[in-house]
């Protein structure tokens, strides 16, 4: 511990105090200006300080000591909701992993989790596929992040989910296009049997996004005078003023006047009989079975929403948007994760021309959308 004279009745005070469960010593510093004895004095009630705030920690600890990792992910669970962080999707594999780990006690998680995740690889999928690293990789996230919570707020002492320990699997980008008659197929079939999914699947088609950015948007996203859609809060941190094709300006233009919401369906049962006039509608939400029903009506296997992403920046980049603006639209901070989408020559020529008149001057749009 020292206390240095560092100008006229002005002292650098540093402490270096051992406490009670901690292996290292916990070091702390401040300026004081006054006299060498009240430096001397405030230098004593620092170590107090410290050794006070350790007590109230173990004795924090102690009342909220957790037995089961179910205990854990339930307080990050609800910090994920209180910070408006928890999407339908994310909630879905958290409650996975709740059923599967929810369980295990904390004392022993690490051993349990890394035999489980030995037998999850190897397990193959309700449909009899092999696993993904992607749906292992997702698990040990939210594995890791719950404890990180926990360490954070001082519920637990540490955290034995580390990277040398349990390394995330490379992951393999999925390639997985349609022919331009399993595209036609599965538009009719969406345009029959649940239309109100139309207009979100075509802008998908046509710009990259997250499912999530814009299943629960207001109406108020889109600006009729930029033409662009504002994402406020997208999955790498940043805001991002998403391109509308010239082709879907009608659409928006068009969404009911008490309808707060940019893409919607109407509530069944809302409808009112005399006047024809509609009135309750909802967000999107997770359209999970309206989905995987209409690609059973096309006679489709194997494509996600998701996919509708590697198909909009593929046709972009193919007829000539630059990477960085393609990058912009869809929200990444660089242009590295192309790598990942763009799969060049992937498509006909016949099927990126067809594409190409169907979204019109995209690029225009970008340009745009970047300026504002």
């Amino acid at each position: 511990m020292a206390l240095t004279k560092i100008g006229p009745n002005l002292w650098q005070i540093k402490i270096s105090v051992r406490v009670k469960g901690k292996v290292y010593p916990v070091s702390k510093q401040e300026q004081f200006t006054g006299t060498k004895i009240e430096a001397e004095m405030r230098r004593t009630d620092l170590i107090k300080e410290v050794q006070s705030a350790n007590s109230a920690s173990c004795s924090l600890k102690t009342q909220n000591s957790l037995k089961h990792f179910s205990e854990l992910l339930s307080s990050y669970r609800e910090n994920l909701r209180i910070t408006g962080k928890l999407s339908i999707s994310h909630e879905s594999k958290i409650d996975f992993v709740e059923k599967e780990l929810g369980h295990v006690a904390l004392s022993d998680f690490a051993n349990v989790f890394g035999s489980y995740i030995r037998e999850f690889r190897k397990t193959p999928t309700i449909h009899g596929k092999v696993r993904s690293e992607a749906s292992c990789n997702r698990i040990i996230e939210i594995v890791k992040a719950a404890f990180n919570h926990g360490l954070k707020t001082e519920i637990i002492e540490k955290n034995p989910i580390i990277k040398s320990r349990f390394p995330k699997g490379e992951e393999k980008p999925r390639d997985r296009y349609l022919t331009e008659t399993e595209e036609d197929d599965l538009l009719k079939a969406i345009e029959k049997y649940r239309p109100y999914l139309l207009p979100f699947i075509m802008y998908n088609l046509a710009v990259p996004c997250r499912k999530s950015e814009l299943i629960n948007l207001p109406r108020t996203a889109y600006n009729p005078f930029t033409n662009t859609i504002f994402i406020p809060d997208s999955k790498a941190g940043i805001p991002i003023h998403k391109p509308v094709p010239d082709t879907m300006k009608e659409y928006f233009k068009t969404i009911p006047l008490d309808c707060p919401y940019l893409f919607y369906h109407v509530i069944k049962g809302s409808r009112d009989d005399r006047t024809g006039e509609n009135k309750q509608y909802a967000p999107l939400g997770d359209f999970k079975k309206a989905w995987a029903y209409c690609l059973k009506k096309a006679g489709i296997s194997d494509y996600r929403i998701h996919d509708l992403r590697h198909r909009a920046v593929t046709s972009l980049i193919e007829y000539g948007n630059s990477e960085t603006l393609v990058a912009d639209a869809a929200g990444w901070k660089s242009t590295k994760m192309l790598k990942n989408y763009r799969h060049i020559n992937t498509l006909k020529s016949a099927q990126a021309i067809q594409f190409q008149r169907s979204t019109e001057s995209v690029s225009t749009l970008f340009v745009s959308a970047k300026s504002n």
